[in-house]
């Protein structure tokens, strides 16, 4: 569109143009600048924000890459937040209650879970034990590892495994998401690598890590629903804490350790979702479930 009287002094609406678009960009600029050996399945899962206005930080383009902790290679940035851990009333399963508020400090996690060949490496090295059995290849997350074994490898590569509510949080930010990827359950293989219909997406076993990026979490992690699921550090209880929580790591001790995240082999939509739940034996093991490691930031 052309204003009223530009064609009369072109010279003088070429200069407000020019002032305009500097205004834009300068205000552009200056806001990027600112910003279980029980049963295999013992519980379930749900939950909505907290309300808070910390959701722009659940985007990695929303922080400022230049002043990031330093993580290890393979893994990412999860800035710390406050979020709603479990389901709201009437939402969910027993053990997701009662949903609580969670403050986190940052962390590092990996990407991807742990593969085959990183695993293997491990016990090359003479620091792990081998899985009692695993269906994949070197790209492929390794599967057939028990609690001590997941943890036996996390603190060889010098790093941990995530808390729950590290795992959730990674998996849903601050903005209360059914799903890493959103609020859309999932339909057919495009984001994530479960049994849809009669066979899993991936075949026999599991996918290569990261081979769905369109169901990446907030924070750009992979895989976080499907493929395997992942040992966390937490012993397992059949229902949260009121209070609210800064860092948590669960209870004292247990009889089970929570794993996450859902797997190659189920067919169920509610145990894709980022805040279902599972108390395994930690001597238990399984051709669907592996690990993926979280690691306290350098400054």
């Amino acid at each position: 569109m052309i204003l009223p009287g530009a064609r009369r002094r072109p010279a003088l609406f070429l200069l407000a143009t020019v002032l305009s678009l500097g205004c834009i960009f300068s205000a552009r600029r200056a806001a990027t600048d600112a910003a279980d050996n029980a049963p295999r399945w013992i519980a379930v899962r749900d939950r909505t924000a907290d309300g808070g206005a910390a959701s722009a930080a659940t985007t990695p383009a929303a922080v400022d890459r230049a002043t990031l902790p330093r993580c290890p290679d393979g893994s990412v940035y999860v800035p710390g937040g406050r979020f709603a851990m479990g389901s709201p009333e009437g939402n969910g399963s027993p053990d997701e209650h009662p949903q609580h508020t969670v403050l986190l400090h940052g962390y590092c996690l990996d990407r991807t879970e742990v593969t085959v060949d990183a695993y293997t490496r491990c016990v090359r090295a003479g620091a792990c034990t081998r899985p009692v059995a695993t269906l994949q290849d070197g790209a492929q997350p390794v599967s057939g590892i028990d609690w001590p074994q997941a943890e036996t490898f996390c603190r060889y590569v010098g790093g941990r495994l995530p808390t729950e509510a590290e795992w959730e949080f990674a998996a849903r930010g601050t903005d209360g998401r059914r799903y890493p990827w959103g609020n859309d359950d999932p339909v057919g293989c495009g984001k994530l690598d479960w049994t849809s219909g009669t066979e899993s997406c991936g075949g026999v076993g599991p996918s290569a890590v990261g081979s769905h990026p369109d169901g990446a979490s907030p924070f750009g992690v992979l895989d976080l629903t499907g493929n395997v699921w992942e040992w966390t550090a937490d012993w397992y209880a059949r229902q949260y804490e009121e209070a609210m929580q800064e860092n948590p790591t669960g209870p004292s001790e247990g009889s089970a350790r929570v794993t996450r995240g859902g797997g190659f082999n189920n067919d169920q939509v509610e145990r894709q979702r980022a805040t279902f739940r599972e108390g395994q034996h930690p001597n238990f093991h399984d051709y669907d479930l592996g690990a993926r490691c979280a690691y306290d930031p350098n400054s």
